[in-house]
């Protein structure tokens, strides 16, 4: 009777016992859920100040410059010379490249507008862009690329009729104007506009007054450069 009851006795403390360890286990895993992952972060902070290195948790703040912008050119000149205007944060460094080269360098004005003149630019095609740098070095991104053909040669006009000092008689009041030029031009015959086939060739009908006419063929390409021939025609109805 007495082992009997000594046994019931032991076997509840046993069961508290295991209640308790349970307990325990459940709150270990409970403070590890919430405290564990902030004391690893603590301890590797501490390892970091401890090495002399910054901190992990701690990243770079890179600042965000937004790029400049340059306004249009038009699509071809036969200037040497060149002025790129455009908008950007005042007081940063602006950079401007010329067919992917730096080719100016200045402050952008407190009203932040800027006017670059006197850039590098070639005979032929030409890419313009630029970027900002602040006194800390960040850079924005490129700018709006522009390009520009640069023109100095004149177009090529050649008139195959009327011939110089030529005349028309009778009823037809009219003289034929054909020629060829280049591409990308355009053939003016006294102001008056004529249309150039595929093949680079014109043919236009200009009316004739009475007497002497004077006709000016002008080709002009989109540099500006032109060519012009003269040629004098008389009429007797």
């Amino acid at each position: 009777m007495v082992f009997s009851r000594f046994g019931r006795l032991e076997e509840r403390r046993q069961k508290h016992r295991l209640v308790l360890a349970l307990a325990g286990s459940v709150a270990i895993i409970i403070f590890i859920a919430v405290f564990g992952l902030k004391l690893l972060i603590g301890f590797s902070l501490f390892v970091d100040r401890i090495k002399g290195s910054p901190p992990t948790s701690q990243t770079t703040q890179r600042t965000v410059i937004l790029p400049p912008t340059l306004d249009p050119l038009p699509a071809a000149t036969n200037s040497a010379s060149i002025r790129v205007t455009g908008v950007g944060k005042p007081s940063l460094t602006l950079i401007v490249y010329v067919n992917g080269t730096e080719a100016k360098k200045l402050t952008v004005p407190s009203k932040g507008t800027f006017s670059v003149g006197s850039l590098p630019i070639i005979e032929g095609q030409n890419t313009i862009s630029a970027k900002l740098v602040d006194t800390k070095g960040n850079t924005s991104d490129l700018s709006n690329i522009i390009s520009i053909m640069i023109k100095n040669k004149a177009p090529l006009l050649e008139v195959t009729s009327p011939s110089d000092n030529s005349s028309v008689q009778g009823d037809t009041n009219t003289v034929t104007v054909s020629g060829k030029t280049d591409d990308d031009v355009t053939v003016t015959v006294n102001d008056r506009m004529v249309v150039i086939k595929s093949d680079n060739t014109f043919t236009y009908a200009y009316p004739l007054n009475s007497g002497d006419n004077k006709l000016k063929i002008v080709a002009k390409d989109e540099a500006g450069n032109q060519t012009t021939i003269e040629r004098s025609v008389k009429y007797q109805p």
